[in-house]
């Protein structure tokens, strides 16, 4: 449950936690979380380094510090060393995701109380560069995100794994070096799949992970899959398409065979988790954070059996229902 607001200084320490939120994602963008991730460094040579305004630097990464991110040492500051990796470049670096954070959050700026009066919230279709951006964005937050899904979930019995708006292959990716006798199919559109391929091709993986593209609203799924992954998709439906896209997936799905949901979690009120409660406004009236009795009612109207939720992390979920053999 959510920590009850009594004071006005509770209220004032959760409208600066938007202030709290710009300064960490522009940091990310700027390149100064990474400047702290490889060692202490004075906010001036930091500004050098990255031709910014030292007076700037210096109030953000001062501010970094009381935030808990980095630590200071005399007149230099770094990484807090915990969080090094985070912000280092390799598979589990933040920073894209950040850069993605601070794009959205200007856009609810721009957008949010228009909406409320009633304003439609349109979107505009991502041009390749934006393709790209955001797909390495889902990859940064993601990939860990499917190393929690790998430890709660054992495929060392499955052979076959449709992974439906799979975006770069970031969960194949990690499901499949975990479990050597899986192989995948990534359904996502043309633009994606094609930086996906490309991204994966010069890989140890290139032979077992492949890519379809296509609309896996219309796209045949195949069948006789052991494991239908949808992770972090169902969410940008309506609900009669999400049903519909769990109906897909258990007819894909072998006897036997398993349909997996990962996503955000929220109480069936959908008012007791912050997370939930704040994406659903992300997905303003094109799709939604779905309750586990919801999704769990789907599944079972598809005919899956013995579902089961397992909580991978405070605000997600994986959600599994059993095709029967």
């Amino acid at each position: 449950m959510t920590k009850k607001l009594e004071t006005l200084d509770d209220i004032q320490k959760l409208l600066w936690r938007f202030a709290e939120h710009r300064v960490v994602t522009v940091a990310g963008r700027t390149g100064i979380l990474r400047a702290l991730a490889q060692g202490y460094a004075t906010p001036e040579s930091i500004a050098a380094a990255l031709d910014l305004d030292p007076l700037a630097t210096g109030k953000i990464v001062r501010a970094l510090t009381a935030l808990g991110l980095a630590v200071a040492e005399g007149d230099t500051y770094s990484i807090h060393q915990p969080l090094a990796a985070y912000f280092t470049p390799g598979p589990t670096d933040l920073t894209p995701f950040m850069a993605h954070s601070h794009d959205l959050y200007e856009k609810w700026g721009e957008h949010l109380e228009a909406w409320v009066r009633g304003t439609p919230w349109t979107t505009q279709t991502r041009d390749p560069a934006g393709v790209e951006k955001f797909g390495k964005a889902m990859r940064a937050m993601g990939s860990g995100v499917a190393e929690q899904v790998a430890a709660a979930l054992d495929l060392s019995r499955d052979r076959r794994m449709l992974d439906v708006g799979g975006g770069f292959g970031h969960y194949s990716e990690v499901l499949l070096n975990a479990y050597p006798n899986l192989t995948a199919e990534v359904l996502d559109t043309e633009a994606v799949t094609a930086l996906g391929r490309k991204r994966i091709a010069q890989t140890p993986l290139a032979e077992r992970l492949g890519f379809k593209a296509g609309d896996y609203n219309d796209e045949d799924w195949g069948k006789d899959h052991d494991l239908v992954l949808l992770a972090n998709v169902i969410h940008q439906e309506p609900a009669p398409l999400a049903a519909a896209m769990i109906r897909r997936a258990a007819a894909a799905a072998r006897g036997g065979g398993r349909v997996a949901v990962v996503d955000f979690s929220i109480d069936d009120e959908q008012r007791a988790h912050v997370i939930g409660a704040l994406f659903a406004i992300n997905m303003r009236s094109f799709g939604d954070t779905y309750t586990e009795s919801v999704i769990r009612d789907w599944m079972h109207q598809a005919g899956l059996t013995d579902v089961q939720k397992t909580d991978i992390s405070d605000f997600r979920w994986l959600i599994v229902g059993h095709k029967p053999a």
